[in-house]
């Protein structure tokens, strides 16, 4: 007589939901180098701004007034910096991503391309999030009662239909868990990619920020 068949974890996501999440690990690892070269590029311009420009226009400012506007112009650029840092750091910040954030309006796009073809993203398991969830309960649950039973049974015959219908139960919900996960991956790419974008016009004010900064800090100088 056959031993009692210990349950299984589902296994690793194959096909085409390993490439739906290789390929969206590889699209957040982009996003985030484009980040952080940003971060350093602002870092630099605040670098220059702190160590080299007060330093050679400092002689050539002469009274109150202009040390004020010196002053101020220089806080306007650093704080374009610094925005534009803060705002850019928000797109390396870790993110904790559940199915939910798929009704965030920022993610209307996501929406409207699953609504087109949920086939593409649900497979068999139904059309929307929630029947995908009740797909991956649904097949998890026979799994776990076909592994009692399959404990149980003494007979040979019954015991490899059992097995039969257990590997079904495994491979579906493998294959549901491994939808569920895919799209919690495109949500969270999204969701980093909204964070990109925000950053970018952040970036594109903070360097107004800057230039305005600079432009009171030169006015200020003899000649302006």
């Amino acid at each position: 007589m056959s031993a009692p068949l210990p349950p299984q974890e589902p296994p690793a996501p194959v096909g085409e939901q390993a490439a739906v999440v290789t390929l969206t690990d590889a699209t957040l690892a982009d996003m985030r180098a484009v980040a952080r070269w940003t971060i350093m590029a602002d870092a630099a311009v605040g670098g220059l701004l702190l160590a080299g420009f007060p330093l050679a226009a400092i002689g050539k400012i002469h009274g109150l007034g202009d040390i004020a506007q010196a002053a101020g112009g220089l806080a306007l650029a650093l704080a374009g910096v610094f925005r534009a840092i803060w705002c850019t750091g928000e797109v390396l910040t870790p993110r904790f991503t559940t199915l939910r954030g798929l009704q965030d309006p920022a993610l209307a796009d996501l929406r409207a391309e699953i609504e087109a073809a949920p086939e593409l993203f649900f497979g068999p398991f139904g059309t929307t999030v929630d029947e995908l969830g009740r797909a991956c309960r649904l097949h998890t649950t026979v799994a776990v009662h076909l592994t009692a039973r399959l404990a149980r049974e003494r007979d040979e015959g019954r015991r490899a239909e059992l097995d039969r219908a257990l590997a079904a139960a495994r491979v579906n919900a493998a294959n549901a868990i491994a939808r569920r996960r895919a799209l919690v991956e495109l949500v969270h790419a999204w969701q980093v990619r909204g964070a990109l974008r925000r950053a970018r016009v952040q970036t594109m004010l903070g360097s107004l920020l800057v230039v305005a900064g600079a432009v009171l800090f030169l006015l200020a100088t003899d000649g302006g």
